[in-house]
């Protein structure tokens, strides 16, 4: 075993010294709940994105949640997209709503604008439209329709905090906005979502629901952010390359399963019933506290990634077997990872874990085919390829672009082309 030959992790979590000894201080001291932090944060957001209404809620799933139950009616259709977590369709029934899913577009895996209009009917409440990856959606034509019907729009922009279309923000294009300030977002802390709107009642609605629920428990803080160092000290590169990467390389070369299983995610499929207690808690002021440290960063971190995705899709938009997602080279998608879509994933997969590079599945299901939404089933068979065939490549801002050169290099000598000229 050469530790020298081993790459870089997949992805590495957005975290500071701060963000774990701030924890200890603040509990020390009294303090985790205390402090008008998630106002000055609130503000900031809103200052920063030129939106006039900003809410923190304990997850961004939670704000779809919330937001639908207090715009639609109990039994009105929210057209969606049905490549997503399990958990946001979850949210959508659990608000009173009916997922109507509508299938994506290839190459940006996102909401197909064309399908959408088709499916609106008398019944409909709501359209949801997920920029997924950090890649921006069609939301300009998306919009035009939400117009013409009086529909609302929400934008579930948890994976692209920060991206822009025309000079504004994702999330602050639509009525509604939602981000994700969770453990693997570009701005972490530990847990926590944010609804964004120019829709004053609505946000006080919701803003008077929340200050019904008790805080998020420092149990479940200290929990999550002990799940965070495991992670952080486990992708650490030292230790990565002398040991962690040689487990999941042997366990995902050798099929594994309870190695894979180590690094698999959201594998909860279940339609829930009733809402988690854990969901309907209040953000706290020390995540705040954290949020606010992390804000002014995300615009220098897009930029960071926004260089490593031209890298991609240079080096690889001549493989006339990939789907590459549409380059923006200004900053207005913030390519959280690049995603690529190759039909025989997994042997591509094993590929580079056995050219010694990491990169992972993209672990989103098409909801609609799953058994436990049969209930609204629709056919999207872009959705189910998508769903079968997506490779995320790393972008973190600190990923170095020596090993997306590598990434790229051993990508092509699978499909048997010569090296890229960086």
């Amino acid at each position: 075993m050469n530790i020298f030959s081993a790459p870089y992790p997949r992805s590495r979590i957005y975290t500071r010294f701060n963000s774990y000894g701030s924890f200890f201080k603040d509990l020390i001291l009294n303090r985790i709940n205390k402090g008008n932090d998630v106002e000055k944060f609130e503000k900031a957001l809103a200052d920063k994105f030129a939106v006039s209404e900003v809410v923190c809620v304990s997850m961004a799933r939670v704000a779809i949640y919330l937001v639908l139950k207090n715009i639609i009616k109990p039994g009105q259709g929210v057209i969606m997209s049905p490549y997503t977590i399990a958990d946001v369709v979850n949210m959508v029934v659990l608000a009173g709503g009916i997922p109507v899913f509508t299938d994506i577009e290839r190459n940006s895996c996102n909401i197909d604008p064309n399908k959408v209009e088709q499916l609106i009917d008398d019944n409909t409440g709501a359209v949801l439209v997920t920029h997924l990856h950090g890649i921006g959606a069609d939301i300009d034509n998306i919009s035009k329709i939400c117009h013409k019907y009086n529909i609302y729009l929400i934008e579930d922009s948890a994976q692209a905090f920060g991206g822009y279309k025309d000079g504004k923000r994702l999330g602050t294009i639509g009525d509604i906005g939602i981000y994700s300030l969770g453990m693997y977002k570009n701005i972490n802390s530990w847990y926590g979502g944010v609804i964004v709107s120019n829709n004053k009642d609505l946000i006080n609605k919701i803003r008077s629901e929340i200050s019904q629920y008790d805080y998020l428990s420092k149990l479940f803080i200290l929990k999550r952010m002990l799940k965070g160092l495991t992670t952080d000290l486990l992708t650490n590169p030292l230790i990565f390359k002398l040991l962690t990467y040689w487990i999941f390389r042997y366990g995902f070369l050798n099929d594994i399963k309870w190695i894979n299983k180590k690094v698999e995610i959201e594998l909860d499929l279940k339609l829930k019933k009733t809402i988690p207690d854990q969901y309907l808690t209040r953000y706290t002021p020390f995540q705040a506290r954290l949020a606010l440290l992390q804000l002014n960063k995300i615009d220098s971190d897009t930029d960071n990634r926004v260089k490593k995705a031209m890298f991609y899709y240079n080096g690889l938009k001549d493989i006339p077997g990939l789907v590459l997602p549409p380059l923006k080279s200004d900053s207005s998608y913030a390519y959280l990872v690049f995603p690529i879509q190759y039909k025989n994933r997994k042997k591509l997969l094993k590929w580079l874990m056995f050219y010694k590079r990491d990169v992972a599945a993209q672990h989103l299901k098409n909801c609609a085919d799953l058994p436990s939404f049969s209930n609204f089933y629709r056919d999207c068979p872009v959705a189910r390829k998508t769903a079968n065939e997506v490779i995320i490549l790393p972008t973190y801002p600190r990923y170095p672009t020596s090993e997306v050169e590598k990434n790229i290099k051993v990508i092509r000598a699978y499909f048997k082309l010569s090296s890229y000229s960086f």
